[in-house]
């Protein structure tokens, strides 16, 4: 698989542009259209998909471009964001979603298979998409982080993805999120825990990729080690929460059907303050 990693020039997002060995290519999520359209051309690719991760606007606003300069290439989607995705871009005489897609789908970019996972929480119909030990996670999971839940998401929803689906891929999956919260999310989990020499050390890592420009690379067996969202049974990590935020986890527990969950949801209605 050829991959690049694109920043965006119009937001802080980053989008992928994946291609098989004979030039046949996918855009996810190419929020940035002019920058999408001159990398496919720049490259004389063949753009047979352009892949939505979900709905929201900085991750399917640059369809229209693409679409323009390649109207050839076929839009997908999960299936529970393809009519919030449709809504944005059809009314108008625009296109919106041409196939949807489910769980256990696989998209063929030529000879690349990418297989759908669907990860819903951030959005009800996220999909995140797998090909060998790599993983398109959208805004699902962050170096350090989880999706945020406030715009058409569910917390309790997200932390069954992270327990059911993140936690069962292989440990050296590298993960290509859509957005940089690295330094943020590292600062956050300090705050928790001052002495995490991990979260210190992703912490440092996270300021070089930044200076360097380009988006920092992580696995999800590293995450395991330190991301809180993904230590949601870590006693101590428990402990912490229910002495410092002992009334907020109380809160979360009456939303919760189990002790995990409570202590995810805490997290992330801390990290929506942080």
């Amino acid at each position: 698989m050829n991959l690049e990693i694109l920043k965006s020039n119009v937001g802080d997002n980053y989008f992928c542009l994946i291609a098989d060995d004979e030039g046949r290519a996918a855009l996810i999520d190419p929020i940035d259209g002019e920058q999408a359209v001159n990398r496919v051309r720049r490259q004389n690719l063949e753009l047979v998909y352009v892949i939505n991760t979900h709905f929201h606007p900085d991750h399917v606003g640059g369809n229209p471009t693409v679409l323009q300069a390649f109207p050839e290439a076929v839009v997908v989607a999960g299936e529970g964001d393809a009519e919030a995705i449709n809504a944005q871009f059809v009314p108008g005489g625009g296109r919106g979603v041409d196939e949807v897609l489910s769980q256990g789908d696989v998209v063929k970019v030529g000879e690349l298979e990418l297989k759908v996972l669907e990860t819903p929480g951030h959005t009800p119909g996220h999909i995140s998409l797998v090909h060998g030990h790599h993983l398109f996670s959208g805004d699902t999971i962050f170096v350090g982080g989880a999706g945020n839940c406030r715009f058409g998401g569910d917390a309790g929803v997200l932390f069954r993805t992270f327990r059911d689906v993140l936690r069962d891929l292989p440990p050296d999956t590298v993960f290509y999120p859509g957005h940089d919260y690295a330094i943020r999310n590292a600062e956050f989990l300090l705050s928790l825990e001052p002495e995490h020499p991990e979260a210190q050390s992703v912490l440092e890592e996270a300021k070089r990729a930044r200076q360097a420009g380009r988006l920092m690379k992580t696995t999800l067996g590293r995450e395991r080690a330190y991301n809180a969202f993904m230590r949601y049974d870590d006693e101590a990590l428990r402990e912490v929460l229910a002495s410092e935020h002992g009334e907020r986890l109380e809160e979360e527990r009456q939303r919760s059907q189990s002790e995990e969950e409570a202590v995810f949801r805490c997290l992330r209605s801390l990290r929506n303050e942080w």
